[in-house]
Protein backbone atom coordinates (compact mmCIF):
# COMPACT_ATOMS: atom_id res chain seq x y z
CA UNK A 1 0.00 0.00 0.00
CA UNK A 2 2.70 2.68 0.57
CA UNK A 3 5.10 1.04 -1.82
CA UNK A 4 4.23 4.50 -3.35
CA UNK A 5 6.09 6.31 -0.89
CA UNK A 6 9.70 7.33 -1.83
CA UNK A 7 11.76 7.33 1.45
CA UNK A 8 14.02 10.54 1.67
CA UNK A 9 17.49 9.46 0.54
CA UNK A 10 20.61 10.04 2.75
CA UNK A 11 21.79 13.35 1.49
CA UNK A 12 18.20 15.30 1.72
CA UNK A 13 17.98 14.17 5.48
CA UNK A 14 21.37 15.50 6.12
CA UNK A 15 20.40 18.99 4.21
CA UNK A 16 17.48 18.82 5.99
CA UNK A 17 19.40 18.84 9.53
CA UNK A 18 22.46 21.17 8.58
CA UNK A 19 20.85 23.81 6.86
CA UNK A 20 19.55 25.56 9.82
CA UNK A 21 22.81 25.68 11.85
CA UNK A 22 24.57 26.54 8.46
CA UNK A 23 22.55 29.36 7.37
CA UNK A 24 22.89 30.86 10.89
CA UNK A 25 26.54 30.74 10.33
CA UNK A 26 26.20 32.71 7.11
CA UNK A 27 24.02 35.51 8.70
CA UNK A 28 27.01 35.85 10.82
CA UNK A 29 29.38 35.95 8.30
CA UNK A 30 27.26 38.74 6.91
CA UNK A 31 26.93 40.40 10.38
CA UNK A 32 30.56 40.14 10.56
CA UNK A 33 31.31 41.49 7.16
CA UNK A 34 28.63 44.40 7.73
CA UNK A 35 30.04 45.01 10.81
CA UNK A 36 33.83 45.51 9.95
CA UNK A 37 32.98 47.50 6.48
CA UNK A 38 32.96 51.17 8.30
CA UNK A 39 36.35 50.09 10.50
CA UNK A 40 38.05 48.81 6.34
CA UNK A 41 36.89 52.50 5.00
CA UNK A 42 38.22 54.59 8.05
CA UNK A 43 41.54 52.84 8.12
CA UNK A 44 41.74 53.34 4.38
CA UNK A 45 41.13 57.32 4.86
CA UNK A 46 43.36 57.12 7.48
CA UNK A 47 46.20 55.66 5.44
CA UNK A 48 45.37 58.29 2.66
CA UNK A 49 45.36 61.42 5.02
CA UNK A 50 48.54 60.65 6.74
CA UNK A 51 50.29 60.04 3.04
CA UNK A 52 48.97 62.98 2.10
CA UNK A 53 50.73 65.14 5.56
CA UNK A 54 53.93 63.18 4.89
CA UNK A 55 53.63 65.01 0.99
CA UNK A 56 53.56 67.88 2.38
CA UNK A 57 56.39 70.17 1.68
CA UNK A 58 57.31 73.57 1.00
CA UNK A 59 59.45 74.79 -2.16
CA UNK A 60 61.77 77.34 -3.28
CA UNK A 61 58.79 79.38 -4.94
CA UNK A 62 57.26 79.55 -1.68
CA UNK A 63 60.76 81.14 -0.22
CA UNK A 64 61.23 82.94 -2.76
CA UNK A 65 58.45 85.08 -3.31
CA UNK A 66 57.46 83.98 -6.57
CA UNK A 67 54.37 82.68 -5.34
CA UNK A 68 52.42 84.82 -2.78
CA UNK A 69 48.65 85.24 -2.91
CA UNK A 70 46.73 88.25 -2.56
CA UNK A 71 46.01 89.64 0.75
CA UNK A 72 43.09 87.71 1.71
CA UNK A 73 39.52 89.63 3.16
CA UNK A 74 40.48 88.94 6.69
CA UNK A 75 36.81 88.42 8.04
CA UNK A 76 36.32 86.12 5.70
CA UNK A 77 39.87 84.31 6.04
CA UNK A 78 39.03 84.21 10.38
CA UNK A 79 35.75 82.38 9.59
CA UNK A 80 36.44 79.15 9.02
CA UNK A 81 39.23 77.13 10.92
CA UNK A 82 40.90 76.24 7.35
CA UNK A 83 41.13 80.23 6.13
CA UNK A 84 41.94 81.17 2.99
CA UNK A 85 44.99 79.67 0.88
CA UNK A 86 44.51 81.05 -2.52
CA UNK A 87 48.10 79.74 -3.78
CA UNK A 88 46.95 76.16 -2.87
CA UNK A 89 50.28 75.80 -1.22
CA UNK A 90 49.31 74.76 2.17
CA UNK A 91 49.89 77.59 4.06
CA UNK A 92 47.42 79.52 4.77
CA UNK A 93 47.85 83.44 2.93
CA UNK A 94 47.69 85.77 5.64
CA UNK A 95 50.56 83.63 7.49
CA UNK A 96 52.55 83.47 4.75
CA UNK A 97 52.56 87.40 3.76
CA UNK A 98 53.03 88.27 7.67
CA UNK A 99 56.22 85.85 7.64
CA UNK A 100 57.45 87.73 4.34
CA UNK A 101 56.75 91.36 6.13
CA UNK A 102 58.32 90.18 9.27
CA UNK A 103 61.22 88.80 7.44
CA UNK A 104 61.97 90.78 4.17
CA UNK A 105 65.74 90.44 3.71
CA UNK A 106 65.88 86.65 5.23
CA UNK A 107 65.23 83.68 3.08
CA UNK A 108 66.46 80.67 5.82
CA UNK A 109 63.89 81.88 8.72
CA UNK A 110 61.17 82.56 6.01
CA UNK A 111 61.82 79.06 4.72
CA UNK A 112 61.98 77.83 8.32
CA UNK A 113 58.69 79.56 9.03
CA UNK A 114 56.95 78.61 6.78
CA UNK A 115 57.43 75.07 6.64
CA UNK A 116 56.39 75.36 10.35
CA UNK A 117 53.37 77.24 9.62
CA UNK A 118 52.60 74.10 6.89
CA UNK A 119 52.86 71.95 9.51
CA UNK A 120 50.42 73.68 11.64
CA UNK A 121 48.21 74.25 9.05
CA UNK A 122 48.36 70.54 9.05
CA UNK A 123 47.04 70.19 12.69
CA UNK A 124 44.21 72.34 11.92
CA UNK A 125 43.08 70.59 8.62
CA UNK A 126 43.75 67.10 8.84
CA UNK A 127 44.03 65.62 12.21
CA UNK A 128 41.10 62.98 13.05
CA UNK A 129 42.53 60.68 14.87
CA UNK A 130 45.70 59.53 16.51
CA UNK A 131 47.56 58.64 13.33
CA UNK A 132 46.87 61.69 11.49
CA UNK A 133 48.19 63.22 14.91
CA UNK A 134 51.09 61.83 14.93
CA UNK A 135 51.90 62.42 11.05
CA UNK A 136 51.09 66.23 12.03
CA UNK A 137 52.97 66.28 15.12
CA UNK A 138 56.12 64.84 13.28
CA UNK A 139 55.68 67.58 10.22
CA UNK A 140 55.97 70.36 13.64
CA UNK A 141 59.39 68.68 14.86
CA UNK A 142 60.59 68.84 11.49
CA UNK A 143 59.70 72.51 11.79
CA UNK A 144 61.17 73.63 15.04
CA UNK A 145 63.80 71.78 14.48
CA UNK A 146 64.67 73.72 11.26
CA UNK A 147 63.93 77.47 12.93
CA UNK A 148 66.69 76.05 15.33
CA UNK A 149 68.98 75.83 12.50
CA UNK A 150 68.47 79.38 11.75
CA UNK A 151 69.95 80.32 14.78
CA UNK A 152 73.87 80.58 15.95
CA UNK A 153 75.09 76.95 16.47
CA UNK A 154 75.38 75.81 20.15
CA UNK A 155 78.94 74.45 20.67
CA UNK A 156 81.00 73.12 23.80
CA UNK A 157 82.76 76.73 23.82
CA UNK A 158 79.65 79.13 24.24
CA UNK A 159 78.78 80.63 27.23
CA UNK A 160 75.33 79.56 28.95
CA UNK A 161 74.65 83.50 28.72
CA UNK A 162 74.86 82.61 24.91
CA UNK A 163 73.41 79.58 24.73
CA UNK A 164 70.15 81.10 26.71
CA UNK A 165 69.92 84.27 24.02
CA UNK A 166 70.00 81.39 21.06
CA UNK A 167 67.34 79.43 22.97
CA UNK A 168 64.97 82.35 23.35
CA UNK A 169 65.44 83.15 20.09
CA UNK A 170 64.29 79.97 18.89
CA UNK A 171 61.13 80.13 21.02
CA UNK A 172 60.62 83.66 20.04
CA UNK A 173 60.52 82.48 16.04
CA UNK A 174 58.39 79.68 17.06
CA UNK A 175 55.96 81.51 19.16
CA UNK A 176 56.46 84.08 15.98
CA UNK A 177 54.65 81.41 13.57
CA UNK A 178 52.27 79.64 16.41
CA UNK A 179 50.68 82.96 17.18
CA UNK A 180 50.03 84.11 13.36
CA UNK A 181 48.75 80.33 12.44
CA UNK A 182 46.47 80.48 15.94
CA UNK A 183 44.87 83.78 15.36
CA UNK A 184 41.82 83.17 16.47
CA UNK A 185 39.45 81.54 18.94
CA UNK A 186 38.31 78.62 16.76
CA UNK A 187 41.68 77.70 15.69
CA UNK A 188 42.91 77.74 19.77
CA UNK A 189 39.77 75.50 19.80
CA UNK A 190 40.37 72.93 17.44
CA UNK A 191 44.39 72.70 18.64
CA UNK A 192 42.92 71.88 21.92
CA UNK A 193 40.70 69.28 20.74
CA UNK A 194 43.38 67.42 19.19
CA UNK A 195 45.00 66.87 22.21
CA UNK A 196 42.33 63.74 22.84
CA UNK A 197 44.32 61.78 20.00
CA UNK A 198 47.30 62.45 21.87
CA UNK A 199 49.33 58.88 21.91
CA UNK A 200 52.68 57.78 22.15
CA UNK A 201 55.49 57.71 19.13
CA UNK A 202 58.83 57.37 17.95
CA UNK A 203 61.34 59.97 16.98
CA UNK A 204 62.10 60.73 13.58
CA UNK A 205 65.62 61.48 12.91
CA UNK A 206 66.93 63.24 9.67
CA UNK A 207 67.49 66.80 8.16
CA UNK A 208 64.50 68.64 9.60
CA UNK A 209 64.43 71.65 6.75
CA UNK A 210 62.36 70.55 3.72
CA UNK A 211 64.82 72.85 1.57
CA UNK A 212 68.33 73.24 2.28
CA UNK A 213 69.63 76.11 4.18
CA UNK A 214 72.60 76.46 2.94
CA UNK A 215 71.59 76.43 -0.48
CA UNK A 216 69.90 80.02 0.28
CA UNK A 217 71.69 82.75 0.00
CA UNK A 218 70.36 85.11 3.29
Amino acid sequence: MNEGIQKPSWARRVWRVARWPLGVLLVLYIGVVIYRVPAVIEKDKTAKAVAYINAQHITLADVDGSHLPPAPDQAQNDATVAGIDANHNGIRDDVELAIFHLHPTSSKIRAAELQYALALQLELTQVSNSETWVAVVQKESHGTSCIADTTPPLSSTTTPEFDKKVFALMDARNKEVEDLVLNTELRKEKIKSNGSYKTSYAAEGGNGCDINLGSLTD
